[in-house]
């Protein structure tokens, strides 16, 4: 079939012959323009140049991990708005959610640690310290894992973690693990294959397995769990769901959140440039691409933009008026007010020296002109998205710090939809912390912040929001309606993975020894959690100030309690 410009482009990524033959057979009829790839970088490639409006990815493929394969794509900032659907036809789901599983259990992420306890329990009993029961995991996610390490120790069962698939059928073999906790989606062998394999050894068949998996089965998805993508994991693929659910990916506008947000949240850009048509063109551009600009025709005017911008990134041209581009720069670089903004210089010139020039001064990109207004856009993301991390971000938790926190509580309350802030607190850390030492108390944060983002993040997509306000103080941005249940599981999670940060001996206890404020010496009960909650259900919510000491009245009193608890504001003035 010859392309048309106008017809719509598919890429299918996907190593199954029938479901490529059965997905052309469907979209070609319809006028769609269909190819198919099945190799990593073969498939980035096509996308960056044939610029398909939908691709179409199996996510049980094989030949390499297709959260990887998302990932590479929303962070190239040339591709990174790529629609994307999954679409995935396995028959072997039956084994899972079929009226006869092969499978013991089947939880989805992100788990609930009392769930799957009483799983455990049901499937080989409780375990006991002098005679542990063996449980094997099979997952890729290192954090994850560890996550379930914790747990399972501090539950008296004895974990053998596994994360190289093409490995889990021969430890099997060789350890005879009570239980296997297994992912359905690894890289090179998935789960269905492994159950499989485990089926035809006499020696495996019989070892029980309890599915942990993000995928959910036989279900379409506006937003799956795993992705954050329109999601059909299924036996079959009805085929006039599969017709209605393109048609619906292609016909949606690209980030439609972005065109909703207040002007004041846009990131800010400061052009410069004396060609008066450039100058148009490319801000108009970027204000398409929900940027705020600011344009000066020449350099003075540039210097005096900023101060009343205070723009995110500056592009300036290197050849203006009064001031040039690396002039400007020299200026913004050496103001303490402007230290921090990443500058991008347009130069017709392409001397090395010119550029040692600025590389010197601190100039983060250049471009050569003729300008390419697709290349400036992506660079521009790519530099604030690249800004944002280092300016922002906790070195110990990687979780975004105050900045961020205050943005994106000041936004919700310019939304004017319910919300709830969740300010989190450990409890007798700075005891543990003095009783294990910093290393120790490191990983104690580590581990929360990482349980956290395992427990509220269900997805890349997922518009609910972590950060690490400094020590051992987290906050969470979700909605009302997800609050309460968020709580119960980031509380019942920590108290069941808290024993695992202690020694034998004070775990026997039950406590330990340390001291207090006044260098007293006292017993402190294990590291625990504590939640304050506030929302705008019963009262406006004006300001991150008038949110943050509400917090820090309701963390006080949820600290009050023995264990890990959480208190919601009642007050409606």
């Amino acid at each position: 079939m010859g392309e048309n410009n106008e017809n719509p482009k598919i890429l299918i990524v996907d190593t199954d012959g029938r479901n490529i033959e059965m997905l052309a057979q469907l979209l070609e009829p319809e006028n769609y323009i269909v190819r198919d790839t099945s190799n990593y970088q073969t498939s980035l490639t096509t996308i960056q140049n044939w610029k398909p409006d939908l691709v179409v990815l199996n996510v049980l493929i094989s030949t390499f991990n297709p959260i990887d394969f998302i990932a590479e794509i929303r962070k190239n900032p040339f591709i990174e708005n790529q629609k994307i659907l999954i679409l995935s036809q396995n028959p072997k789901i039956d084994i899972v959610t079929g009226p006869a599983p092969k499978v013991t259990g089947y939880l989805t992420k992100p788990v609930d640690f009392e769930v799957l306890k009483s799983e455990l329990a049901r499937n080989i009993g409780p375990s006991e310290k002098n005679n542990p029961l063996t449980v094997m995991v099979a997952d890729d996610d290192e954090e994850f894992c560890d996550l379930l390490k914790m747990f399972l120790e501090s539950n008296s069962y004895k974990p053998l973690i596994i994360n190289d698939a093409q490995k889990v059928v021969q430890a099997a073999k060789e350890k005879n693990p009570n239980l296997l906790l297994l992912d359905l989606m690894m890289p090179r062998k998935d789960g269905f294959q492994i159950m499989d394999e485990l089926q035809d050894e006499a020696q495996t068949a019989e070892i029980p397995i309890i599915v942990l998996s993000a995928l959910r089965l036989n279900d379409y998805q506006e937003k799956g769990v795993l992705t954050g993508l329109p999601e059909i994991i299924s036996k079959e693929l009805p085929k006039d769901i599969v017709l209605k659910v393109i048609k619906n990916c292609i016909g949606k506008n690209n980030s439609p959140e972005i065109k909703e947000l207040d002007k004041t949240i846009k990131p800010r850009v400061l052009i410069a440039d004396d060609q008066t048509e450039l100058l148009l063109l490319m801000k108009e551009t970027l204000e398409n691409e929900g940027f705020e600009v600011a344009a000066a025709n020449d350099g003075k005017e540039a210097l005096q933009m900023a101060f009343e911008s205070h723009p995110d990134i500056a592009v300036l041209d290197y050849n203006m008026p009064h001031k040039d581009g690396l002039a400007v720069a020299a200026e913004l670089k050496d103001n303490p007010l402007f230290a921090h903004v990443p500058i991008i210089i347009v130069t017709a010139y392409s001397e090395k020296q010119t550029k040692m020039k600025g590389l010197s001064m601190g100039i983060d990109d250049y471009l050569i002109k003729p300008v390419d207004t697709d290349e400036l856009i992506a660079r521009i993301r790519m530099i604030l998205k690249r800004t944002k991390q280092v300016l922002d971000t906790n070195p110990l938790s990687k979780l975004p710090g105050n900045p961020s926190i205050q943005a994106r509580i000041e936004r919700e309350i310019a939304k004017q939809s319910d919300f709830a802030v969740l300010y989190l607190d450990l409890d007798h850390f700075k005891a543990y912390n003095d009783a294990y030492g910093f290393d120790a108390g490191d990983l104690v944060l580590k581990t929360t912040a990482n349980l956290l983002v395992k427990l509220t993040m269900q997805n890349e997509n997922s518009e609910d929001f972590i950060g690490h306000i400094g020590g051992d103080d987290f906050i969470i941005v979700t909605t009302y309606q997800r609050a309460e249940d968020l709580c119960k599981t980031i509380t019942n999670s920590f108290d069941e993975i808290s024993p695992s940060f202690y020694n034998e001996k004070d775990k026997a206890e039950g406590s330990i020894i340390s001291t207090d404020r006044q260098g007293n010496a006292k017993k402190f009960p294990f590291v625990s959690i504590s939640i304050g909650v506030i929302h705008n259900k019963l009262r406006r919510l004006t300001s991150f100030a008038q949110i943050s000491n509400i917090g820090t009245e309701l963390k006080k009193k949820a600290k009050k309690e023995l264990t890990s608890s959480y208190v919601f504001d009642q007050r409606k003035d």
